[in-house]
Parts: C-alpha cells; sequence; structure tokens
C-alpha cells in the first residue's frame, strides 16, 4: 500500500502518527521503538479512619518557652495555605486535582475522612433576665407547697442563687456584696433552721420547741434591725406571722423550763413535811400547761395561717420588697444598722441599778420583784444586739464573732434573771392558793426565795460583764473599714 493510500485510510500522515510498539517495524523505519508502560500494581482498600501512608506529617518543632503556641489546623485534611510549623519549606498542602464526583475521589475521601463525632448539644439560650451589671437571674416563684421538704429545697435553692447576686466591683473580679445579700442570707438560714424543728415539735422532741421559738425570734429582729432596707408592708405582715408563730411555741417552752428549773430547786432544799405536797403542785400545774401549750403548738402547725407562713418562707426573697438603700455596699450599710441596736442596748442599760446590783448581798434581796420588767426590756433589746452581730459574723468575720460571744454572757444572764422570776412567780402563786397547807406552803416559800436570790445573782453578773462590754459598742461601725 502506498503512502497515499496509507493517508487516506488513517487520516494523518505517517510520519506524524505513534508507531505502534505491538506491530512489526517496518524495513528502513530508523525510528527507536517505545518502551511500554509498566502496569500499576494493585492498592488494597484501606480501612476507614486509617491515614494515608504517603501524607506527609508536618515535623514538629519544640516550643521555646515564653512562646504562644500556633493555633491548630482544623480536623479534616489539609488547609491551603498553610505552612508547615518547622518553617524549613514554603510547602503549601493542596489537595489532589482529582474530580469530586469521580468515584476515585469519593472513595479517599470515605476512607480519610475521621469517624463522625457526635453532634454537640445545643448551648442554653440566654435569659431575658441576666445582664451585665453582674447580678444574678432572678428566680421565678415556683408553685410553693406547705410541706416541709418542698420549703427546705425552695431556702436551699435560694441560697444558690443568691450566690451570683451582687454589684460587679470596679475590676470585675468579684461581685460587690449588699446589704440585701447579707440580710437575705441570714433570714435563709434561720427558715432552714425553724423548718427542721417542725417534725420534731410534732414529736414532742427535747428543745424542739424553744429551738424553732428561737428562729422565728431571730428572723423577728434581723427585720427589725434592717427596717430601712424593707418596704414596711411587706415586712410588717411577715414580722406579724413570726410573732404569732412564737406565741403558740411559747407555751410548751415557758412550762418547760419553769418545770425544770422549779423541780430542780426542790431538790437542792431539805426534805420536810410539806416537800412532797409542794413538788406535785408544782408537777401538776407545769405540766398541765406543758400539755396545753403542746396542744396548742400542733394546731397551730396544722392550721391554715401556718401553711401561709411557710409559703411565705419558701419564695426566693421571703416576699419581702426592698427600698434603694438595700442594694448599698455591705461593709458601708450593714455595721451602720448594726451599730443601732447596740446604743439603743447601752441607753437601755442606762437605766438599770447597776451600782447596786454590781455589790453581792449588799442590799435586800429584790423580792417584789418592781423592776422586773425594766430588766427584761434591756434583755430584749440585748438579744436584737446579739442577733445583729450574729448575722454579721458571715460578713465580717473575727471582730463581729468577739462580740458575739461576749452579747452571749449578756444576754444569758439576763435570760437567767427572766427565768428566775417566773419561776419565783409561780412558786408565790402556789403558796397563796387556799387548798395548798401550811406545810407545803413553807416549802413553795422557800423555792420563792430561792428563785429571788437567783434574779440578784444574775443582776450581779450583768453589772460585772457591761462596763467592759459597753466599751467595745463604737468599734462596731468599723467593722467594714
Amino acid at each position: 500500500m502506498g503512502r497515499s493510500e496509507r493517508r487516506t485510510e488513517t487520516g494523518t500522515d505517517p510520519e506524524d502518527a505513534v508507531p505502534d510498539p505491538h506491530l512489526p517495524r517496518q524495513r528502513g523505519d530508523s525510528t527507536p521503538a517505545p518502551t511500554p508502560p509498566r502496569p500499576k500494581p494493585p492498592t488494597k482498600p484501606r480501612k476507614p479512619g486509617k491515614p494515608n501512608p504517603t501524607d506527609r506529617k508536618p515535623k514538629r518543632r519544640k516550643q521555646p518557652p515564653g512562646e504562644p503556641a500556633p493555633s491548630p489546623a482544623p480536623a479534616g485534611g489539609h488547609v491551603d495555605g498553610v505552612v508547615e510549623p518547622d518553617g524549613e519549606s514554603a510547602r503549601v498542602a493542596a489537595p489532589a486535582e482529582q474530580s469530586a464526583d469521580s468515584p476515585q475521589a469519593r472513595s479517599r475521601a470515605d476512607a480519610e475522612a475521621p469517624a463522625a463525632a457526635p453532634a454537640p448539644a445545643p448551648a442554653p439560650a440566654a435569659s431575658a433576665d441576666s445582664g451585665s451589671s453582674g447580678k444574678g437571674r432572678k428566680r421565678a416563684p415556683g408553685k410553693v407547697t406547705t410541706s416541709v421538704a418542698s420549703a427546705e429545697g425552695s431556702v436551699h435553692g435560694a441560697k444558690a442563687a443568691a450566690g451570683k447576686r451582687g454589684k460587679t466591683s470596679r475590676s470585675g473580679s468579684s461581685p460587690v456584696r449588699t446589704a440585701r445579700d447579707v440580710l437575705l442570707d441570714h433570714l435563709r438560714g434561720e427558715v432552714s433552721a425553724f423548718m427542721a424543728e417542725v417534725p420534731r415539735v410534732r414529736e414532742h422532741g427535747e428543745d424542739s420547741a424553744h429551738q424553732m421559738r428561737v428562729a422565728a425570734r431571730r428572723m423577728r429582729s434581723a427585720l427589725r434591725t434592717c427596717q430601712p432596707l424593707l418596704e414596711p408592708e411587706a415586712a410588717q405582715a411577715l414580722a406579724v406571722d413570726l410573732r404569732w408563730a412564737a406565741d403558740c411555741l411559747a407555751g410548751e417552752r415557758d412550762n418547760e423550763v419553769l418545770l425544770e428549773r422549779l423541780v430542780g430547786a426542790l431538790e437542792q432544799l431539805p426534805v420536810r413535811s410539806g416537800t412532797p405536797r409542794a413538788r406535785s403542785a408544782v408537777e401538776r400545774r407545769l405540766r398541765g400547761g406543758l400539755a396545753a401549750g403542746h396542744t396548742t403548738a400542733l394546731r397551730a402547725l396544722d392550721s391554715a395561717d401556718f401553711a401561709t407562713l411557710v409559703d411565705r418562707l419558701a419564695e426566693p426573697e421571703l416576699g419581702l420588697g426592698f427600698t434603694a438603700e438595700a442594694d448599698g455596699p455591705a461593709a458601708v450599710v450593714v455595721p451602720a444598722l448594726a451599730a443601732k441596736t447596740f446604743r439603743r442596748l447601752a441607753r437601755g442599760a442606762a437605766g438599770l441599778p447597776l451600782a447596786e446590783a454590781a455589790v453581792p448581798y449588799a442590799h435586800p434581796v429584790p423580792l417584789s420583784g418592781e423592776d422586773d420588767e425594766a430588766w427584761h426590756r434591756v434583755r430584749i433589746l440585748g438579744k436584737r444586739a446579739r442577733y445583729a452581730a450574729d448575722m454579721c459574723v458571715p460578713e465580717f468575720g473575727a471582730p463581729a464573732k468577739s462580740l458575739a460571744k461576749r452579747m452571749k454572757e449578756v444576754t444569758e444572764s439576763l435570760g437567767t434573771h427572766q427565768d428566775a422570776a417566773l419561776a419565783a412567780e409561780v412558786a408565790r402563786e402556789l403558796a397563796l392558793s387556799p387548798r395548798i397547807g401550811g406545810a407545803a406552803a413553807f416549802v413553795l416559800g422557800e423555792l420563792f426565795t430561792v428563785q429571788r436570790f437567783a434574779v440578784a445573782e444574775a443582776r450581779l453578773t450583768f453589772a460585772t460583764v457591761w462596763p467592759t462590754l459597753r466599751d467595745r459598742l463604737d468599734e462596731v461601725e468599723r467593722w467594714g473599714d
């Protein structure tokens, strides 16, 4: 076949065509035979998640001290334009130029893709009540029940929320405690103590009525001390409810204390012919009052009024409203309020006959009890001052704790004064009853005298302790310095 025929058949010039290595070479053809390409060995499919051995990992160098760490490359393959950390070359990792729709690209992507991580949970949406002022969110009062467990749970939850409240300091590092925070923390602690005694009172537990009554009294005292911080209507309503609860517990508590005191005193007196009858009269009188007081307490705990009180105590802020002064710094506002209670105590104690009381048995024993009421008023002022110091202990530490400890000595001496005065009055009333008999009346007269001597001894204790304590009252206003 001629050259023209081959051109016509193939459509190309034979000199321009690529010779077929498998055909026999024509005579006179000087073109070297091309080498046939070597077939590629079959590649084994890699398991999913196994790294490609051909992918080079960037070298790592030691991080010099003080130099910021380089930001890590995102997972899932190479990133265009990222230089290796070692800085030795400007090699840029680039993906292979291969169509994304080709089967080879899809299999390669499936093999190199890491195991799918679970999707992170969506972040909770920010509440509209929270802001950048440093104050925590207000808890919306939920459905409140009258059960003790639900009330205590609400109190503990309110305590946790209270830890986030407060104005942010200028440095922004820690919140500044406000007077509202100090008052609410104190009240919530007393609410927990108050509610913890409810089941014990129902079971006639020892000293349960007294502890529940003390918690109610502490809350009332805090409301009175911090009166400038509170809206008057809500604070007065809560104080009235707490006083009602304390009065319902008073009968059980008072008779319990008097029975223990008078029976103990009778055991210290010489045994006379009228002693058994006198003891029987004391126990009949006080045990009857103790049972009646316990019945009154149980009725109060089962009443709708007590359920309303529990609902109020379970609210995050006890249903109280606050004035603008409550948002002032605790270091300034709280010591000033506590100092007022101590000044009232000082004015009340100045009206007592401390000069006579400081001399043991140098004056007639106060048998009449005409001035007992004045001492009782000072006792109430002393308790308020002591409770104010106790409220300040968590905020101001050792100085408040030291003063509260000294105040406890004062209030305990005045408490003994009040218990002895009431016990003497019970002994006097029993001795004057027409059916008691002369022998028993004589023993009850001795019991009356012993209690009046206890009154004189309590006055002596107060007159001894008070002068040194009075000199420390000026330091209260400096607790926040």
